[in-house]
């Protein structure tokens, strides 16, 4: 992803030469004509080139012949005016520029052409992005962050629990935050809806999994858990039945309990080829009753990591037709998905269903940015919304950040490069964690998760006394996520976030095997990049 880039519409081609990690190259977009035959490569004709982003943003016309050059304003965002020049002004440009007639002609066409603004889309997403060194983080560094992760725990302990990524955020939202800080913009937000945030979300929605919500029906918040806890107060009654899968994200059971709702437990069971859990839904129809109004839906599973299968999801989407159950489905680890499985929206099966379904969901999870506050509540219905945002006045919510907003309009339309590395670095973690554990702690019982970064232990064979996650904190310094806290009957389980550098996550493993007796045989490297290991 930290090469350049080339793609063609018919005679114009977009080429992107992002700047290269740890060098002063400075990224360049430029139009002109691909070599006749090839996708990728050099442009055999240069029309258009801007150029000098990051201090001197400028734009040239013929650059080889230098008809005409100017700056673009660097008080704004160059990057910004660069596409929106090009998309008002394309066939006046190549005509200054010197472009041949075929090319003229496909410049007016594709002021209507979705595939030309599609592949502007994916061009902006190039250059805004900054390849990563997911490997180079540094525990010293880590600690002086102020997150709840890091502060939690004293410093001899390494933490691995709460679902938050070490690793750092996209330059596309990097560059966003700065914008704001650097004019001291921290004033009163836009109303949600004149941000656009409501469009950006319907576009990724679009792009991402082929599904077009409305935005119309969709509400801004401050978190998917505050969703939670509205969709339950407001669509039930005290007593009545809410559905909750466990073992679940804590807040699902918060939620039922600090409402005073009835918990409708539908107990995930061990998968039928052997290897990790799955959902009882022969059990989940035999319990519903007359009284349970909600189905609340972690899609993918946390902390399981399992992603729903489409027939899994279309008998839920049965079960709630005959129940008359609302659905709540937080898919907020729904970019998290790897080996090339797809998420299916829940709301996206069926208009009966989606007029029935709330979709909550957030780029904080994917995006690393949990801390910014900003979250989407879709709703299938008018109807349903109505509902939902009746007898709560919306100030009781509470406000809505300026930069929360604007850094998820930023991971949403620009981010994706960035994810796309940080998916594949999480895969080798993930690998790496299976590994580690076959042959270290042959008695945890793993799955390895086909989403979120995750890995949900069965500790059930370990010989160690009470929780598990106690034990790795008192003998060995490291802090998991206990078991007891996703759901009754789970005391033996642990949740391990792998979301960090290589170096690191071994670290962590291997103060787990110590601390039940085994010596890994891998040498032990240091957690960042300099030598010095963090004391146990």
């Amino acid at each position: 992803m930290s090469g350049s880039w080339t793609c063609t519409w018919r005679t114009l081609a977009l080429r992107v030469e992002p700047g290269a990690l740890g060098s002063d190259a400075r990224p360049s977009l430029r139009v002109g004509r691909s070599v006749e035959g090839l996708e990728e490569g050099p442009l055999a004709r240069e029309w258009i080139r801007f150029d000098g982003f990051e201090r001197t943003p400028q734009w040239h016309l013929d650059p080889d012949g230098c008809r005409e050059s100017g700056p673009l304003d660097e008080r704004g965002d160059a990057i910004a005016e660069a596409f929106a020049r090009l998309e008002a002004e394309l066939p006046d440009l190549l005509a200054r520029a010197g472009a041949e007639l075929d090319a003229l002609h496909d410049a007016r066409a594709a002021a209507d052409s979705e595939d030309w603004r599609s592949l502007c889309r994916e061009a902006e997403r190039r250059l805004r992005h900054r390849p990563v060194a997911l490997d180079a983080l540094d525990v010293r560094q880590l600690e002086q962050r102020r997150s709840e992760k890091w502060h939690t725990y004293p410093r001899d302990v390494l933490p691995v629990w709460v679902a938050e990524m070490d690793f750092p955020i996209a330059a596309p939202i990097q560059a966003e935050l700065r914008r704001f800080v650097e004019s001291s913009d921290v004033g009163y937000p836009l109303s949600p809806r004149e941000t656009g945030l409501p469009e950006v979300f319907a576009e990724r929605m679009r792009e991402r999994f082929d599904w077009r919500p409305d935005p119309a029906r969709v509400e801004i918040l401050s978190e998917v858990v505050q969703g939670l806890y509205l969709a339950v107060d407001r669509l039930t009654r005290p007593g009545e039945g809410v559905v909750v899968q466990t073992p679940i994200y804590p807040p699902f059971l918060g939620a039922v309990r600090d409402t005073g709702r009835r918990l409708v437990e539908n107990r995930f069971v061990a998968a039928a080829d052997g290897r990790g859990l799955e959902p009882d839904l022969d059990r989940l129809a035999r319990d519903v009753d007359a009284d349970t109004r909600l189905l609340l839906l972690c899609h993918p599973h946390n902390p399981t990591g399992r992603v729903w299968r489409r027939t899994e999801l279309v008998r839920l989407a049965e079960l709630a037709l005959a129940h008359d159950l609302v659905v709540v489905s937080d898919e907020i680890h729904a970019d998290l998905v790897f080996d090339g499985r797809g998420h299916v929206p829940f709301a996206s099966l069926s208009p009966e269903i989606a007029e029935r379904t709330i979709t909550l969901t957030s780029a904080t999870k994917a995006f690393n940015i949990p801390g910014l506050r900003c979250a989407i509540a879709h709703f299938g219905s008018a109807a349903l919304q109505k509902r939902f945002d009746a007898g709560i006045p919306r100030h009781v919510r509470g406000g809505l950040g300026l930069h929360g907003m604007h850094a998820t309009i930023a991971a949403w339309r620009f981010g994706q490069p960035w994810l796309d590395e940080v998916l594949a670095y999480l895969e080798g973690n993930r690998a790496f964690v299976a590994d580690f554990l076959a042959r270290e702690i042959p008695e945890i019982r793993f799955r390895p998760p086909e989403a979120t970064y995750l890995a949900w232990l069965d500790c059930t064979a370990l010989d160690v006394p009470g929780s598990p996650a106690a034990h790795w904190l008192r003998e060995g310094r490291v802090a998991l996520s206990d078991g007891r806290v996703f759901g009754p009957g789970w005391e033996r389980h642990a949740r391990l976030n792998f979301a960090t550098s290589r170096p690191i996550l071994r670290e962590a493993l291997e103060r787990m095997a110590r601390a039940l007796g085994r010596a890994p045989d891998r040498r032990r490297e240091p957690l960042g990049p300099e030598p010095e290991a963090r004391s146990a």
